[in-house]
């Protein structure tokens, strides 16, 4: 039984190993590097396929927060692509500033304006954008992107500021979800609905328990809501955004403590423009999760949870990159509760001096 083993083996090996190991390192590195390339390519086709990308030309996007910001930013890049467009806001007299900037960008945009308070209440939402008529028609695209921030530790930050943030950021967002959703569901093409969150959401830092936690809020909306929607073909989108210059962003740094502002100096502050194309372009291809930057990039990787499959090629990345996005994340907490520690030690050798 012993010898019929050992020639079953050693026939084996030299029918399939043997071969294997006179190959030289040149050749299969060649072919191992042509099958990884053909591997991405093959993945990026079927994911193409299997996904409905969605050409904003002709279609009505509805941007909440859309008179300043990265909600601007994301209404001239529809408009340029040949959307029509709607424009949701507080205050009127800042919508008609951005449809004069929508107008300059593109002079023939159909650009609709509404003055609306998003985290009012589901009646008044509902009367606004769905029973008002809007002459751009059924919306098929909606950017939920109103929202406040603010910053401060959770033992000074009013706890106020908690029901402020759930109430701006996250009904703010559930409100015109829930009033559009019917006519979205009836809409025979695939459509979309986006929900801006931001980087926090992915790491929250000293100093934003308020507004981080309601932030955390939207990806669990949008998790649960794209289940619930998918069979419709509408497919949702959570967008990430680092720093931005915007308006929110200086009023945010006014309120932002020193250490807070010292633990997030690491990443960039990027323009209105750079995060709204990657919202406009991603989830145009279906994709859950949007970030910008690389540091936005990594973050997704180090995030990936249960999270939708929608795009193949997203969900490939989040395969390959999540373990190495993770090592270096324990690398950056760490530093981080070092510079959390020595604030605290210097803070109590001041108060001894003082």
């Amino acid at each position: 039984m012993l010898n019929n083993a050992h020639k079953v083996i050693t026939d084996v090996t030299g029918e399939y190993v043997e071969p294997l190991l006179a190959v030289d390192l040149k050749t299969a590195l060649f072919y191992g590097g042509s099958s990884m390339v053909a591997f991405f390519l093959l993945t990026i086709l079927i994911s193409s396929l299997m996904t409905a990308s969605l050409n904003p030309k002709g279609k009505h996007a509805l941007v909440t927060g859309g008179s300043s910001g990265i909600g601007l930013a994301i209404a001239i890049k529809y408009a340029k692509m040949g959307a029509k467009v709607t424009l949701v806001a507080r205050n009127l007299k800042k919508l008609e500033d951005a449809k004069a900037n929508v107008l300059a960008a593109v002079a023939n945009a159909s650009v609709h304006l509404i003055s609306l308070d998003t985290s009012s209440s589901l009646e008044l939402v509902t009367k606004k954008l769905v029973t008002e008529r809007n002459p751009n028609g059924p919306v098929d695209i909606l950017i939920n992107c109103a929202g406040t921030s603010i910053a401060g530790t959770f033992d000074v930050c009013d706890t106020s500021e908690f029901s402020r943030m759930f109430n701006t950021n996250v009904m703010g967002s559930v409100y015109p979800t829930r009033a559009l959703l019917p006519e979205m569901k009836a809409n025979k093409e695939s459509t979309r609905i986006v929900f801006v969150s931001s980087q926090v959401a992915q790491c929250a830092l000293h100093g934003y328990s308020a507004y981080a936690s309601s932030k955390w809020a939207l990806r669990g909306l949008a998790e649960a809501l794209q289940m619930e929607v998918k069979p419709y073909g509408i497919l949702v989108s959570v967008a990430y955004p680092p720093d931005t210059d915007t308006p929110g962003y200086e009023l945010e740094m006014t309120s932002k403590p020193e250490l807070t502002k010292k633990l997030s100096e690491s990443g960039s502050v990027f323009s209105s423009d750079d995060v709204a194309a990657d919202i406009v372009k991603y989830s145009g291809q279906g994709y859950f999760g949007i970030s910008t930057g690389l540091d936005g990039y990594m973050l997704k990787q180090a995030h990936p949870g249960m999270s939708p499959i929608n795009n193949i090629w997203e969900t490939v990345q989040l395969m390959l990159v999540a373990p190495i996005a993770k090592l270096v994340s324990v690398f950056v907490v760490l530093t981080w509760d070092i510079q959390c520690a020595d604030a605290l030690r210097s803070e109590r050798a001041k108060a001894k001096k003082e």
